[in-house]
């Protein structure tokens, strides 16, 4: 939480000096922790399910803060900011295991389902139509590829989505068509809609 951070580690655009002052309460340690101290007060009068906190269990270190990562107070527009804030900041990193930060997870479905609109039209089909469609129908593998490089959704995921029985026919279909370009097996509008996928991603 920003406000637990020394002025060095925040992110430039954090303004919790400023959040800090209309308190009362000096940017320094004892002052930050105060801060905190003051909004998990704040976040127990309201009510754990108003606020968005999860009760923490007995077991739990008292020491420990309240506020859960990934936790943010304001509206959902303030939420998509974050978010694009974080996709920004985030940027592609090449270990998977990485990718499962559960900000990143909300960010990559929030791409998977951008693309996965824009894909099935491109490739002109309908979501309702997919489950007619074999699972190793070109158009289901490209976009299956899109999304499995170019986002952090689960082949679970993408079966469902995709209606391609299960995460073992999407690896299995994934790894059968290894790095071959796809122009040609799908159709063109969709084929370059991939590539400009990929190149912004």
């Amino acid at each position: 939480m920003g406000y637990a951070l020394p002025p060095r580690k925040r992110a430039p655009w954090l303004a919790a000096s400023d959040g800090l002052d209309v308190f009362g309460f000096a940017d320094t340690t004892a002052g930050r922790r105060r801060m905190v101290e003051r909004l998990e007060r704040r976040a127990l009068e309201e009510g754990n399910s108003r606020a968005g906190v999860v009760a923490a269990s007995g077991e739990v270190d008292a020491r420990c803060s309240h506020l859960r990562r990934g936790w943010y107070w304001g509206s959902q527009n303030f939420a998509e900011k974050l978010l694009k804030l974080a996709g920004k900041t985030l940027g592609r990193t090449k270990s998977r295991a990485y990718r499962g930060v559960a900000i990143r997870r909300a960010h990559g479905l929030e791409r998977a389902e951008q693309w996965l609109r824009e894909g099935l039209a491109a490739a002109g089909l309908d979501e309702k139509e997919l489950a007619a469609i074999p699972g190793s129908d070109p158009r289901k593998i490209a976009l299956a590829r899109l999304l499995w490089r170019g986002t952090t959704v689960s082949q679970v995921w993408l079966a469902e989505r995709l209606a391609m029985r299960s995460a073992a026919n999407v690896s299995q279909q994934l790894r059968r068509v290894g790095k071959e370009p796809i122009k040609g097996t799908v159709p063109k509008r969709l084929a370059s809609f991939v590539e400009q996928a990929m190149n912004r991603s």
